[in-house]
């Protein structure tokens, strides 16, 4: 039980494609594109790392309480978070435009479980102001595995019927129209 146990957690755990930084970026859209950020609030589950993509491409993981960003191109994009479950966000993403995900993470079976939820300017800059939420920066020259073609379709495809049966249930990143800067 214990070998089991040990296992379950180094699995979930994984290697980093991120760098820490010391200094905390001033946050703001390119002009014609726009800026997603991933804010993990939660010290719970500090060592297990949860992979995102855009679209199926890795752009970050979080572990502990962390944020990262990203630029994204314009138009509607699907937000996936890689735990035991595959979380979606579809969010249209607009010019000059900054967009915070708060990224949950609840106990599972076998790992660590995630969610995304929109968050307010306010919100998202007093969550990366606190001193005990590091800066994170994902590491090119290190990249992750982009997720598995089969896994993003089945991800999207659960996402999309979710919508359908319960047309509330997403609505908050569905509707989501972000800030114009921090």
């Amino acid at each position: 039980m214990l070998a089991l146990a040990t296992a379950a957690l180094l699995g979930a755990c994984g290697s980093s494609h991120m760098i820490q930084r010391p200094t905390k970026p001033a946050i703001a859209a390119q002009a014609g594109r726009a800026t997603l950020l991933i804010i993990r609030t939660t010290s719970f589950g500090w060592g297990i790392t949860i992979d995102d993509y855009l679209d199926g491409k890795m752009i970050g993981q979080t572990r502990g309480r962390c944020f990262f960003m990203t630029d994204v191109p314009l138009g509607p994009h699907y937000v996936v978070g890689d735990a035991e479950n595959k979380a979606v966000a579809k969010i249209n993403f607009q010019a000059g435009r900054v967009y915070a995900l708060s990224q949950g993470i609840y106990p599972g079976l076998w790992k660590a479980r995630t969610g995304f939820s929109a968050m307010t300017a306010a919100d998202a800059k007093k969550e990366m102001a606190d001193s005990s939420c590091d800066y994170r920066e994902y590491n090119t020259a290190k990249p992750g595995k982009d997720l598995d073609p089969k896994d993003y379709k089945e991800a999207v495809d659960d996402f999309e019927e979710e919508v359908k049966k319960e047309p509330g249930r997403h609505k908050d990143t569905l509707d989501y129209q972000g800030f114009d800067a921090l």
